[in-house]
């Protein structure tokens, strides 16, 4: 999958509408409303509430209007390769009609953060859409067909801050502090800041700090000519020794080797 167009909170005015007899063609569809609409299936038209989300794929029809004063939501155009529409089906997530979430804050929050990573194109960003992107599917098959509601208040107040906290882990790992630390700077304790991140993102925090030194490490050693020193200082490892120990048990190659390799 991949990433062509997204958009956060989107607000348009009553006379909005959107009409693509053949679909997009090349492209997928994802929307989520965040306000009433009128949708088109199967030559009749729908009225969908807020917290609705509708995936079409290429060459679906598809029409969809505003209904009330204003139109809002969220949206992202992607390209499926024959293995994601196996994904799809495996997740069991309808397609090319309308499916009311009872709540669509976690969905949300994705689609805002790949927003800002497809427009900044920081460091990782890239990477950090496809996660997100994935991310997304997993949430919404989870929010389809389990028993797992969104997550709790305590959790959902600080999703924000979580986004930013793991958004800074990729592009700035250099000055990320310990476990501990970044619990504290939460005002949480350690267990239950873990527990949080975990829930939130699927995987715990030292997983997503371990893969951005690595990555931050394979950027340098591919771009640069610094020596391992400042490659592990820039990486967040206390020494080059370290570094050369993660990196192998992680690459299956030693940071030399990757370098020779990747240039």
């Amino acid at each position: 999958m991949e990433i062509h167009s997204v958009g956060y909170h989107h607000i348009h005015g009553k006379d909005f509408v959107i009409d693509r007899p053949e679909g997009c063609g090349w492209s997928w569809l994802f929307l989520l409303f965040k306000s009433p609409a009128l949708v088109r299936i199967d030559g009749k038209e729908i009225l969908v509430k807020e917290n609705t989300f509708l995936l079409y794929s290429s060459l679906a029809p598809e029409y969809y209007r505003a209904h009330g004063e204003a139109f809002i939501n969220d949206w992202f155009h992607f390209t499926v390769e024959p293995v994601d529409e196996l994904l799809f089906r495996e997740l069991a997530i309808p397609l090319n009609r309308p499916v009311a979430l009872e709540s669509t804050e976690e969905i949300s929050m994705l689609i805002r953060s790949m927003t800002y990573e497809f427009y900044t194109g920081n460091l990782y960003s890239a990477d950090l859409v496809d996660l997100y992107l994935k991310t997304l599917f997993f949430k919404l098959s989870r929010l389809l067909h389990s028993n797992v509601r969104s997550l709790p208040e305590s959790s959902a107040s600080r999703y924000d801050s979580m986004i930013h906290l793991r958004e800074d882990i990729y592009r700035n790992i250099r000055n990320v502090g310990t476990v501990s630390e970044m619990a504290r700077n939460m005002s949480m304790s350690q267990s239950a800041f873990q527990h949080t991140y975990k829930k939130i993102f699927g995987t715990n925090v030292m997983a997503d700090v371990n893969r951005a030194r690595i990555r931050q490490a394979q950027t340098l050693l591919a771009t640069t000519n610094l020596p391992l020193r400042q490659i592990a200082e820039q990486s967040g490892y206390s020494s080059e020794f370290h570094l050369m120990r993660h990196f192998k048990s992680h690459t299956g190659l030693t940071p030399t080797e990757y370098r020779k390799k990747s240039r």
